[in-house]
């Protein structure tokens, strides 16, 4: 999968009665990927976000939570500490996004990976967005109900633009596939990796946080 490639932007259409978002103050850009250093750690202070800054020499903006992110709770399911890290940058649109997460009955995210020191992508071997603490591979969502990528996430037709609405669809699969698609729609992530791109994201969406680029990648 590329970064860096424009040809393969899609449209994204979005439900039109979404909640509304953590809104950014006023000196904040839109994106929270064009954040300097010292406004993404002021933002998580204003979010009243409870975070370490650890030493982490792969990670420009480097964060630790040590509670939720606006009320929801971000869990890894796993052992390693390092997936614990992520940029503060990716924290900031998770803090985002965190409002509209709520309001669908979400209190808990699970995921399977963030920040992965030399990860890779299998097809070019370009550093993955995990390398650097700026993606999370999202699997359960958990509130009013769970939500499990793998077995919910349907239907999941391979190539299938994951933002269109399917004529038949599981309403625990519509729920989160809006979510995702609202937050894509909000600017607060640049590439959005699903289950209808290939075998290795049957388990999980890739949220991924990417400075400098005016594009988004959804498949």
């Amino acid at each position: 999968m590329s970064l860096r490639t424009t040809a393969a932007i899609l449209a994204i259409l979005v439900c039109p009665d979404a909640a509304p978002f953590s809104q950014a103050s006023a000196d904040e850009p839109r994106r929270p990927s064009t954040l300097s250093q010292a406004d993404c750690y002021a933002a998580l202070d204003r979010a009243g976000i409870d975070y370490e800054r650890p030493e982490t020499s792969g990670v420009a903006f480097p964060v630790r939570l040590r509670g939720p992110v606006g009320g929801v709770e971000i869990q890894f399911e796993g052992r390693r500490a390092q997936h614990r890290i992520m940029d503060c940058r990716l924290v900031v649109a998770l803090s985002r996004w965190a409002p509209r997460l709520r309001e669908a009955g979400v209190a808990r995210i699970r995921h399977l990976s963030a920040y992965r020191a030399r990860a890779r992508h299998r097809r070019t071997g370009r550093p993955s967005g995990h390398a650097s603490g700026l993606a999370i591979d999202l699997r359960f969502f958990d509130g009013e109900g769970s939500f499990d990528v793998l077995e919910h996430w349907q239907p999941r037709t391979r190539g299938a633009a994951p933002c269109e609405r399917p004529d038949a669809e599981d309403e625990r699969s519509r729920k989160i596939r809006e979510l995702v698609c609202e937050a894509i729609d909000q600017d607060l992530f640049q590439v959005v990796v699903t289950p209808h791109h290939d075998d290795a994201h049957a388990n999980h969406v890739h949220v991924e946080v990417v400075p400098g680029v005016p594009w988004t990648w959804v498949r």
